[in-house]
């Protein structure tokens, strides 16, 4: 009784799919729905859709996530170090954000070196002091290329909008890392991958 009661909520929610997108059910029952919105659950559950350079989730699988601003949906989050040792000055992190209808992504910097002096005995000693510094940087422009087909796309803020035909790539892209190329404010480019997990999550995602 109480398996049933558990999944009767599950069964509401395929049947409200299948008034909304008519065209879903076409091609799938309200029972496979009802079934894909099961396995949904039992994703891991990230609490907030924001890119950080220390944030701690799952990377390259796919999540369930609960923002309280933008409400819930799936996603996986992928993060790339460039430049030797993440903490090393001058290298850059790539994080993004993979969703059915967006592509969110966010570069950092890390910089800072501090060094200062002492005077003690009349000789000066210099000590080092480490402040870690990060910036992020605009992204303007991203390409990425599936298979032998380069999608441009221009976006907002780092978000970039995910079309029909972008999402079919995705979610048959090959099993293996994939290229892309970020365009900064001011015309920099930075060049990365996203790797083979986070690949493979797309075929739950999209």
């Amino acid at each position: 009784m109480i398996k049933l009661l558990q999944t009767i909520p599950v069964l509401l929610f395929g049947a409200s799919l299948a008034v909304i997108f008519p065209q879903v059910c076409a091609a799938s029952t309200v029972q496979e729905i009802a079934i894909l919105a099961q396995a949904s659950r039992d994703l891991p559950m990230v609490k907030s859709a924001g890119l950080s350079p220390d944030m701690d989730v799952p990377w390259s699988k796919a999540v369930r996530i609960v923002d309280p601003f933008e409400g819930e949906f799936l996603g996986v989050f992928d993060r790339n170090s460039l430049g030797g040792y993440l903490y090393r000055e001058g290298s850059k992190q790539v994080i993004s954000l993979w969703t059915p209808s967006s592509i969110r992504v966010l570069v950092t910097v890390n910089s800072g070196q501090a060094t200062s002096s002492f005077y003690t005995a009349g000789r000066v000693y210099t000590r080092p002091d480490y402040f870690r510094f990060v910036t992020t940087k605009k992204v303007d422009k991203l390409l990425l290329k599936v298979r032998e087909k380069v999608f441009q796309l221009d976006g907002s803020n780092g978000t970039f909008a995910v079309s029909q035909e972008l999402a079919a790539a995705l979610k048959n892209a090959p099993d293996e890392n994939l290229d892309i190329r970020l365009v900064l404010e001011g015309g920099q480019t930075v060049d990365s991958e996203i790797g083979k997990g986070t690949v493979k999550a797309w075929r739950t995602i999209y």
